[in-house]
């Protein structure tokens, strides 16, 4: 869920840059965004919780489980956005498609970008406070 306001930021900047306004189809996007999002975050620390099990230190698991994950979060990114820049840019293409297609796309690439360095993050923080309370 610490992901999703990085890519709300990667929609709102998106539509400041292209001066655009938020429109209905344009939270369309944002609420498949979020989707996306929390799904690849889940997927994340999924991983980081089964390779805490086999390692030897929780900083371990964690670059095990982020670089065990990391073509697979940014091919699908990749993947996703390639589909939908051409809806977004499109000289003549449907208007109706094009910010939901802008707030999705966006939102995706900075989210992402964010995601595979935050989310490790906080999870160690979590990790170590967790760890120090017991003491």
């Amino acid at each position: 869920m610490s992901s999703i306001p990085f890519g709300l930021i990667g929609v709102v900047g998106a539509f400041l840059v292209f001066n655009l306004p938020l429109g209905f189809m344009a939270l369309m996007g944002v609420i498949g965004l979020i989707g996306v999002v929390v799904n690849d975050s889940i997927v994340l620390v999924n991983f980081i919780n089964v390779s805490a099990e086999k390692a030897e230190s929780i900083f371990d698991a964690i670059v095990e489980a982020c670089s065990s994950r990391f073509r697979p979060v940014i091919l699908t990114t990749f993947t996703t956005v390639a589909g939908l820049l051409p809806i977004a840019h499109m000289p003549g293409g449907d208007p109706f498609l094009k910010p939901m297609a802008i707030s999705f796309a966006y939102g995706l690439i900075f989210s992402t970008t964010i995601t595979l360095i935050f989310v490790p993050c906080c999870y160690y923080v979590y990790s170590e406070f967790i760890n120090r309370r017991k003491f």
